[in-house]
């Protein structure tokens, strides 16, 4: 699939990635990057996750943690009813042997609780340069945005995320940020989007989690 980001859409969005960088919310949301990746990356790697435990797993869900998404931890009961299940979806969802697209229907199917939006932050965590986040604000920013891909009727949710992750990809070598700016950058636009109109945030996640995203970016745009 050959998708290709209008100029415009990536002059917006270098627009909105200096404001980012110029607010408070770089050391809060950009700069923990490296902290978290050391901390959950060993985690997450095939060779620990066989002994992974409940308390390691649920440390990643936690806000103050990931420093990315506020609304994992939702999920962490229901994610960690089975370890064994959870633990053999993550060791098949990190083996990069297999194609991304299998690995993301296979390990959502096996877990209860393991949505885009969970499945899509192990994989940032784990391959930072090769994999983004599908969540809440991603999906509304770029449906906003008019990049958006279309799916084919009854496309899995793995071949889905491809598509996705594809022009993620290209706005990452566009806009010269890496895929964990690329996600702050989404939650950053909803914040601007509820200031410049006034309407306070409403918070709300889907079945697996994500930031808190305002209701208003669905009918209103920052530019």
């Amino acid at each position: 699939m050959s998708i290709s980001v209008p100029a415009e859409v990536i002059g917006k969005l270098r627009e909105a990635t200096v404001s980012l960088m110029k607010s408070k919310f770089k050391k809060e949301i950009v700069e923990p990057e490296e902290a978290v990746l050391a901390r959950f990356q060993p985690i997450f790697s095939a060779e620990h996750i066989p002994s992974l435990t409940e308390e390691e797993f649920r440390s990643f869900l936690l806000p103050e943690n990931n420093h990315h998404w506020s609304g994992l931890h939702r999920q962490g009961s229901r994610m960690c009813a089975d370890m064994t299940k959870l633990r053999q979806a993550l060791i098949l969802l990190v083996n990069e042997d297999l194609p991304v697209s299998d690995r993301l229907d296979e390990a959502t199917k096996t877990v209860f609780g393991m949505g885009k939006n969970i499945a899509s932050a192990i994989l940032l965590v784990t391959q930072p340069d090769r994999y983004g986040v599908w969540n809440n604000p991603s999906e509304a920013n770029m449906k906003r945005l008019g990049i958006w891909p279309k799916f084919d009727r009854g496309e899995l949710f793995g071949s889905r995320y491809v598509k996705v992750n594809q022009i993620l990809l290209e706005l990452r070598d566009a806009l010269q940020i890496d895929l964990w700016t690329i996600d702050a950058l989404w939650w950053f636009l909803d914040r601007e989007v509820s200031e410049d109109t006034g309407i306070p945030d409403v918070e709300y996640s889907d079945s697996a989690g994500g930031h808190i995203i305002t209701e208003v970016c669905r009918n209103s745009s920052l530019f």
